[in-house]
């Protein structure tokens, strides 16, 4: 499948299928980057939004209560209250597609380190029904990234959050004896698979 990128300098690598059911975990994900968009020209009606990055979405600042260790989220229909929109929130299909806002910003955050600007969204991954988004830390020169629209997980599928490395401190679960930090599958179950996933990792 053809990728679009949505940010420069973003890389796409391939490896092995894996599924988050197999209980493996790596924290070392820094040479596996997610996927950064999809192009769906072919899958998706011209008034629907593409898979990828949202630079004009923000979460509302009555919503940022911690999902993840030092890191407020929100996943739903581009209406949610929760979601901030620049300009006219955009239609998507929700069959297949849900929206995604983070941030660090007010979040209690013992691990992060003084210089570290915050959370960003990185990019997201699929694995067997489920939808992985990884969050990177901010940098300097780059602008942060608070929202996307990702796939909606198949079926019982749900979307999970990860760092993209042990120098995030952003993503973790808020339970220790979790493995991931879970945010769910809001609205109707999906019946429509997921494609081939471009790259998977193993947990």
């Amino acid at each position: 499948m053809a990728l679009a990128f949505v940010a420069s300098g973003c890389r796409v690598s391939a490896s092995a299928n894996a599924n988050l059911n197999t209980g493996k975990k790596s924290e070392e994900f820094e040479d596996e980057p997610p996927v950064q968009g999809q192009d769906q020209a072919d899958q998706l009606p011209n008034e629907y939004a593409l898979l990828g990055a949202r630079h004009d979405l923000s979460l509302a600042a009555d919503k940022r209560s911690a999902v993840c260790s030092c890191l407020a989220v929100a996943l739903g229909s581009p209406g949610d209250a929760a979601f901030k929109w620049e300009g006219p929130a955009p239609a998507i299909d929700a069959e297949t597609q849900l929206v995604i806002a983070l941030t660090s910003e007010g979040v209690a955050c013992d691990k992060a380190k003084p210089d570290q600007l915050g959370a960003s969204y990185w990019g997201y991954k699929l694995s067997g029904d489920d939808v992985i988004v990884t969050i990177e830390n901010a940098k300097n020169g780059r602008p942060v990234t608070a929202g996307a629209i990702i796939p909606k997980p198949v079926g019982n599928g749900q979307v999970y959050v990860r760092p993209a490395s042990k120098a995030v401190p952003y993503g973790r679960p808020l339970q220790t004896s979790d493995k991931v930090c879970k945010v769910g599958n809001p609205g109707p179950a999906r019946t429509i698979a997921n494609p081939t996933p471009e790259t998977d990792d193993d947990w």
